[in-house]
């Protein structure tokens, strides 16, 4: 597995935040389903121009939600979800 793939992601958290917010209902304290993370992070790369294949995106998913349960975006619920802890995702109030 290419370390850098996965730093790609870990050095710019952020922007894969809101890429994936961008591909799937992502808001503060909503649930995040491991099967989304791994599609979001093979979509993520392949933006970047970065060729993986189906297991080593799995594999780098499977970093990625220790890094972000690690810094607490995810909390883990179980082993293919978390919730997501990220305020500046919180959902507007329709009036």
């Amino acid at each position: 597995m290419n370390v850098k793939k996965t730093d790609m992601i870990k050095s710019n958290d952020t922007g894969f935040l809101i890429f994936m917010k961008s591909k799937f209902p992502l808001y503060h304290q909503s649930n995040i389903f491991f099967r989304d993370l791994h599609y979001g992070v093979m979509e993520f790369l392949e933006k970047k121009k970065v060729t993986t294949t189906y297991s080593e995106g799995e594999q780098i998913a499977r970093e990625i939600a220790v890094h972000f349960e690690k810094k607490n975006i995810f909390k883990k619920v179980n082993q293919q979800g978390w919730v997501l802890l990220y305020p500046d995702f919180v959902a507007k109030k329709v009036s």
